[in-house]
């Protein structure tokens, strides 16, 4: 495991330690740690030009919209995205608590804050009512059990913090655990859950030594390999020269077996990307996040017929010979609310502005996903159906989609699917299609009515592609 230090170096063999335009891709970690105070500074000399910065392919970084060099604000945008999909992934981010402060003349990203790359959990944002300002030099340990905690031994003699947080904000009983306060009881280090991942905030130490560093860096790696639940498996050179009666005979087999299972690996992934399209689509029904859920609505529309353009630049579209639809898609585990309506809305007007005609939207939501399909309550609140029926665009659900995509797989013909297509490029408000996939519809879909019969079929296209 390795960890991407942005804006603070830590001294550790497993720590990479970058500014934030010369980092590799963050998503490329399973844990970052993150000092938004050598962010800033770092973007304050790139606006000012009082430091030459280039990106990680060596492209000089510039404070405009056009010309030669990386721009500032499209970095900015790719490091919050990337972040992101740290956390989907069940990731960890560390941050070093700063006050929130902004800078405003990053061109093409106007009010900049200091925590522009952190998404934050639902109903909360990282601004000064729940991050306030207040510097101190203590912090004692609230919660041992905590993985963090070990990091706040190893500041207990350099600490120096910058801000705190306000624990009668609204939501952070019910979000945070705290496992370190100052002397006055104020929250230091605070962890929060996010999207699929966590956001661990600590307490910024003063100017370390580098044998503090050390300690510091060591804390991070140690703490986050305990979150993440990897073992430490930086096994020292000498160990080799312990020797145990009968072991080169077992180490032997293992390296026989050992080869066997690469045989075996190799073979398991050709089969797994042969049947990787039908996970895809089975993941329609659970994901949640524009870079899972997404991708997996991408996918149906596809086997719709559908081709889909956008997703790389978060404008995901699809065009077909019935129509073209601007795409939105949120998942939860409750009902979907109001949210991607103001997305959909906004991106419309855009393109009404842009284009000069009246384009058409869909909204496909994944509410209540935890629950079986057959078992769920609603996946949208109402407020939601009639803005759509009121803005004049389509509202599909998960559970409809995947039953159209199952038709699919299962031969719909072209009529069929070409009414599907219709159907959703006309619709003004909740979409239905089980009407369009059974035998005795108008467009004469399929023989057999019962969805059982059309898993089976999915299962075994995905058993035949696994074969």
């Amino acid at each position: 495991m390795r960890v991407l230090s942005i804006g603070r170096p830590l001294a550790n063999r497993a720590i990479d330690n970058h500014t934030i335009f010369n980092a590799p891709a963050a998503h490329d970690y399973d844990a970052v740690a993150i000092d938004p105070a050598g962010v800033f500074a770092s973007i304050r000399e790139a606006i000012d030009v009082s430091a030459p910065h280039l990106t990680h392919a060596d492209v000089p970084v510039v404070n405009g919209e056009a010309g030669p060099g990386a721009p500032i604000a499209e970095i900015l945008r790719n490091r919050r995205d990337e972040f992101t999909r740290v956390l989907e992934r069940g990731g960890v981010i560390a941050v070093f608590t700063q006050p929130q402060a902004w800078i405003r003349d990053v061109t093409g990203f106007p009010g900049c804050d200091r925590y522009f790359f952190l998404p934050a959990p639902a109903g909360m944002a990282w601004d000064a009512e729940l991050i306030r300002w207040g510097e101190g030099s203590s912090a004692v340990v609230s919660d041992h059990t905590h993985p963090f905690a070990t990091f706040i031994d190893a500041v207990q003699q350099d600490v120096l913090y910058r801000a705190h947080f306000n624990d009668r904000a609204p939501g952070f009983a019910a979000a945070a655990r705290v496992f370190a306060r100052s002397h006055g009881g104020a929250p230091l280090g605070v962890e929060f859950p996010v999207l699929g991942g966590r956001v661990v905030f600590l307490p910024a130490p003063g100017q370390p030594s580098h044998e503090a560093r050390r300690d510091q860096g060591r804390a991070i790696v140690d703490a986050t390999r305990e979150l993440l639940g990897h073992v430490d498996d930086d096994r020292p050179r000498w160990l080799d020269d312990e020797t145990l009666p009968g072991f080169s005979e077992l180490d032997a087999a293992t390296r026989r077996a050992q080869e066997g299972l690469e045989d075996a690996k190799q073979a398991l992934a050709e089969a797994e990307r042969d049947a990787e399209h039908l996970t895809t689509v089975r993941d329609v029904l659970w994901r949640q996040g524009r870079f899972s859920f997404l991708p997996a609505v991408a996918r149906c529309m596809e086997l719709l017929g559908f081709r889909v353009s956008g997703l790389d630049e978060d404008e995901p579209r699809l065009w077909s010979d019935e129509g073209n639809l601007t795409l939105e898609a949120e998942g939860s585990d409750g009902a979907i609310g109001m949210a991607p309506h103001y997305r959909l809305r906004a991106r419309l007007d855009a393109l009404i502005e842009r284009e000069s005609k009246a384009p058409r939207g869909l909204i496909v939501v994944n509410g209540d996903r935890l629950r079986a399909p057959a078992s769920r309550h609603a996946q949208f609140e109402d407020s939601l159906r009639v803005g759509a029926e009121a803005t004049r665009y389509a509202l599909l659900t998960a559970t409809d989609l995947f039953a159209a995509v199952q038709a699919a797989l299962a031969g719909a013909n072209d009529a069929t699917l070409a009414s599907i297509r219709s159907r959703l490029v006309e619709t003004d408000g909740v979409v239905s299609v089980a009407d369009l996939l059974f035998k005795g519809s108008t467009s004469g879909a399929l023989e057999e009515p019962a969805p059982a019969a059309l898993e089976q079929t999915v299962e075994e296209t995905a058993s035949a592609a696994a074969e």
